[in-house]
């Protein structure tokens, strides 16, 4: 600090600047205290509530066409993934076991590559056992429809066709089948 010539202390511009550094320390606290207190997976939807973005996407798994629009009336589970996402490889014995519980009933997979290659989506996707239908999302559109923030992130579409619920983050078992129990009981 500088002290002015008759030495009265520090000079008025000086203490802007500890007034503004301090200021901006306790801006940066609270921002910070509220942002940790927030779980990262409860990023809000706006499209949630409303009805599901329709996709009419190529199938990775075989030859055909994946379309929203042939799910009426069912449960829809839509998982974005890729095969060099590490939180996707952690989340999939879990989306294996409870798609095996419920495959025989109204509900019904998707899982959409996102921004991954289809060679390497195509073995993932086999390699993890993951028997469900899976679809190419060719250039995003269906990713930026659904407001997809990053992966893996699913999404639960009920028997109306609505948006009914999102999560962010490798997803487990317990998860998926109450999200799934409480659409089935609708």
């Amino acid at each position: 600090m500088t002290a002015d010539v008759a030495g009265e202390g520090p000079s008025p511009g000086w203490r802007f600047v500890r007034v503004a550094v301090v200021i901006s320390l306790f801006a940066l606290v609270a921002v910070l205290a509220l942002g940790f207190r927030r779980d990262p997976r409860d990023i809000r939807s706006v499209i949630v509530g409303q009805p599901a973005p329709l996709f009419d996407l190529e199938r990775l798994d075989e030859p055909g066409r994946v379309r929203l629009a042939d799910m009426s009336g069912k449960v829809v589970v839509v998982n974005f993934y890729a095969s060099w996402c590490i939180p996707c490889k952690e989340e999939a014995p879990a989306l294996v076991r409870v798609w095996e519980r419920y495959r025989k009933a109204d509900v019904v997979f998707v899982g959409i590559v996102y921004q991954d290659s289809p060679d390497a989506a195509k073995a993932f996707h086999g390699r993890l056992g993951q028997t469900w239908p899976a679809a190419l999302d060719d250039g995003g559109r269906t990713a930026l429809a659904f407001g997809v923030f990053g992966i893996p992130e699913t999404y639960f579409i009920g028997r109306d066709g609505k948006l009914e619920g999102r999560h962010i983050g490798p997803i487990d078992e317990a998860t998926l089948m109450r999200a799934i129990d409480a659409l089935r009981s609708k």
